[in-house]
């Protein structure tokens, strides 16, 4: 007998209970409403569907609106006031439904099992449910976004994109999920049914596809990413608030003088979030303007203003003062601004002293983490002065310690071992920072004479190799001429062949598979880059770049996920990794055992286990009250 398809009593309940208690895996989906119905510790679960072999059903947990809409949203001014108000639309009564005590309860024996929870974006749904339990369901999981990802990370991977490429069906055109509670009744039944279903038959398809291109092994080490993840995002991170506060204060004092400095460099007052007026400034002729040849340009064919493009000027007074005044802009509105919220409307991303990061595993073509409500993956570097304020806003809780690592010059150990022996490789075996040893073979100096300048030029060769840059951005990051930085790239590839070969291997290779050329990072995550074959050649080129840039980031990003999931199997008890920010791991310790935590990390991250290159894995645990002290 097949369970009910819209669940209204209790009787109606047991019978969806019974029937996929029988069963050994099941697709969920939940609903969620208020004004932070993207926060998955604080949300409000207003409806919850399910999907299994030959049934789906779905469950509203208190939908306020019932089946027919009586009077659409509107507006009307008040005649007091003169001011607008905003008018609800009012629908029929809701029918009868369960309380969410009463669901939950009945869905223990299912979500507390060893059947397998499969949901898109597991992460937000699995979370969303926690606080009705007071902790997550235990795997194992299922992740149909995941799952899409690995298959084919340059596709949409949003549940209707997908389910329409898969089998046509073309569902939810008013944006439903976004504000379920704006919706009738059957409305957003029908939505959550569809939700459901769609993720159960995903799942049924991309699972085997899966296992048929022989990703096994790489969506193993993600589902336990996964669970790593509930343990991170779950009780949130404690910040600062009162040094939020003060931060907030003090850019915004920074920033009045940044502007004044850019007027005076320009020579007059002109509106600062005009693109037109920085773009006839810039690159206009004199003396009303700076007279710049623009090196970038933006879709629509005119000179870009952004940083990448500034950044060929530098040195140029009213280019350096923009992008200091760009820099705190984007500081102060996107990590300070957008955690306090603001008079735009952005409400606060802090609950009761905390904010919930949300990562995505599958938020880049590469493999590393995006992050989002709010964002902290992009913090500022840790060397500079606003890098180090914005993490000392992580507050650890009285009695603990934060524990922060990272991986030692990782993307060139990468590098060594892809390309083998020769000068880097050895350099890493010798114990040499990577950036003398290849200053001292650039400039034919010993190591014990690199000067700071020398080691620029380096770490600007080392980026170009990595992101496939020109002459003009090691001139860039290293203050030289182009022409200098065109002969260093030429000695650098005298000096290191072995890098070049493995370039050239590389790509001959990755283009050598077809239909579609892909790469495999060392854990065997697939890269597919298919412009490699387009007959746009600024495609190809693009593609051609992104070859070795993937096959390093990859790398990189099977390492730190792997020594995550090892630190999560191996923590102490009260240990909580905290944060992951660029390369960087932060973790929440009590201070008691702050050394012998600081060794379980060590060992995760690069222990016996994690020695996977030809090059020694180095990394150093610091105990820190505050996160600026690792640094």
């Amino acid at each position: 007998m097949h369970p009910p398809q819209l669940v209204l009593t209790r009787d109606d309940l047991h019978e969806v209970v019974d029937y996929f208690s029988a069963r050994d895996e099941f697709a969920f989906d939940v609903e969620t409403s208020g004004r932070d119905r993207g926060v998955a510790a604080v949300n409000n679960v207003t409806w919850m569907s399910l999907a299994t072999h030959g049934a789906a059903t779905v469950i509203p947990l208190g939908h306020p609106n019932g089946y027919e809409l009586l009077r659409k949203a509107s507006w009307r001014k008040n005649k007091a006031t003169g001011e607008r108000e905003n008018l609800p639309a009012q629908f029929s009564d809701p029918p009868t439904q369960l309380r969410p005590s009463q669901v939950f309860e009945a869905l223990r024996p299912l979500f507390f099992s060893n059947r397998t929870k499969i949901a898109h974006n597991a992460t937000f749904d699995l979370l969303s449910i926690a606080k009705y339990y007071g902790g997550y369901p235990p795997p194992p999981y299922g992740d149909t976004i995941v799952a899409a990802w690995l298959l084919n990370e340059n596709r949409p991977l949003g549940l209707k994109p997908l389910t329409k490429a898969r089998y046509g069906l073309d569902y939810d055109h008013e944006n439903v999920g976004k504000c379920v509670e704006a919706h009738p009744f059957g409305t957003v039944a029908n939505y959550a049914w569809l939700d459901a279903k769609s993720t159960w038959l995903l799942w049924r398809h991309m699972r085997p596809q899966i296992d048929a291109d022989g990703l096994a092994p790489i969506w193993g080490l993600e589902m336990d990413v996964l669970d790593c993840l509930l343990h991170t995002q779950a009780p949130g991170t404690p910040v600062d608030i009162a040094a939020l506060n003060s931060l907030r204060d003090d850019l915004r004092r920074e920033l009045v003088g940044r502007e004044a400095g850019v007027y005076r460099a320009a020579g007059k007052v002109f509106n600062l979030g005009s693109t037109p007026q920085k773009q006839a400034l810039l690159y206009g002729p004199p003396p009303e303007g700076q007279g710049l040849q623009p090196r970038r340009f933006t879709k629509t064919g005119a000179p870009s203003t952004d940083a990448d493009a500034l950044g060929f000027h530098k040195g140029n007074p009213l280019v350096d003062e923009i992008l200091g005044y760009q820099e705190l802009a984007t500081i102060l509105h996107t990590y300070v601004e957008g955690y306090l919220g603001d008079n735009e409307g952005r409400p606060s991303q802090v609950f009761d002293g905390r904010i919930y990061p949300s990562f995505a595993q599958y938020g880049t073509v590469t493999g590393r983490f995006s992050c989002r409500s709010p964002n902290v993956q992009n913090w500022p570097r840790p060397d500079t002065v606003w890098g180090k304020r914005i993490r000392d806003l992580v507050e650890p809780s009285p009695g603990s310690r934060l524990l922060v690592a990272d991986y030692a010059q990782i993307e060139l150990r990468i590098l060594a071992h892809f390309a083998g022996p020769g000068r880097l490789w050895q350099g890493f075996w010798d114990g040499m920072d990577a950036h003398v040893a290849t200053a001292a073979a650039v400039f034919g100096v010993p190591p014990e004479e690199v000067t700071k300048a020398m080691r620029q030029v380096a770490k600007g060769l080392a980026f170009a190799i990595i992101y496939g840059a020109g002459p003009g951005k090691l001139a860039d990051m290293a203050g030289i001429s182009v022409a200098k930085a065109r002969g260093f790239m030429r000695t650098h590839e005298r000096e290191f062949p072995e890098v070049y070969r493995y370039k050239d291997e590389i790509l001959r290779t990755v283009r050598g598979r077809r239909p579609q050329p892909y790469l495999h990072t060392l854990l065997k995550r697939r890269r597919r880059l298919p412009d490699l074959l387009s007959p746009v050649a600024a495609l190809r080129s693009r593609a051609e770049r992104q070859v070795v840039n993937s096959h390093i980031q990859g790398t990189n990003a099977d390492m730190t996920k792997l020594a995550m999931v090892r630190f999560n199997k191996t923590r102490l008890p009260g240990m909580q990794l905290l944060l992951t920010v660029h390369d960087e791991l932060a973790v929440l310790c009590p201070t008691e055992i702050a050394e012998e935590g600081a060794k379980v990390l060590h060992e995760a991250m690069a222990g016996e286990d994690m020695q996977l290159l030809g090059v020694p894995v180095l990394t150093e645990v610091k105990i820190c009250e505050r996160w600026s002290e690792a640094k």
